[in-house]
């Protein structure tokens, strides 16, 4: 085995390739990520081992926060800036637009024209929300995605590495004015 992965190592080299970590979907993947840096420790090859380690150490763990349709409330951003904030986790904030396949056909040629409008949409209502997670050293991303919001999870999800729970915008909560902020643990 060990001198497959050198060989698979000297290949790479030769075509100017570069070796990338990959994320592990499965605790099966993730175990074998680890197998396969023990086995470049064993070789010799500890550069490449730890380096494949440090990689998946170093990425910061994620909160995806979703916002009701091109906007996020106050009350969404200040609890996941704060929860953010005590957890040491990088925001993603994800925009669901309403565009899904049947409505594609239906919109024809002006489907275009719609999702560029929405993507404007977000990225100006977006602004306040980076802004406070910049003065509170969170770092921020912004996705939009269009689609079926649990679709859009799931892809945001397998797009990025560590996202570890998801904060969802209420669209309203009449009980007593209160606002209920639904959070999930994304399972592996």
């Amino acid at each position: 085995m060990i001198k497959k992965l050198k060989e698979k190592l000297r290949k790479k080299k030769k075509e100017g390739v570069e070796v990338k970590s990959r994320q592990a979907k499965t605790l099966r993947e993730k175990i074998e990520g680890h197998t396969e840096a023990i086995t470049f420790a064993e070789a010799g090859l500890q550069t490449q081992a730890q380096e494949m380690i440090r990689e998946e150490i170093a990425e910061k763990a994620k909160v995806v926060v979703v916002g009701h349709d091109d906007t996020f409330s106050k009350e969404v951003m200040d609890y996941a800036i704060g929860f953010a904030e005590r957890m040491g986790y990088e925001i993603v904030a994800l925009n669901v637009g309403p565009i899904t396949k049947p409505n594609t056909e239906a919109l024809g040629p002006y489907c275009d024209l719609v999702r560029s409008q929405f993507e404007k949409r977000c990225e100006e209502n977006v602004e306040a929300f980076e802004k406070a997670c910049e003065e509170r050293g969170i770092p921020f991303r912004h996705v939009v995605k269009f689609g079926e919001v649990d679709d859009c999870i799931r892809e945001v999800h397998d797009e990025l590495k560590r996202v570890e729970f998801v904060i969802a915008d209420p669209e309203s909560c009449p009980e007593e004015g209160k606002v209920a902020i639904p959070v999930f643990c994304m399972a592996q």
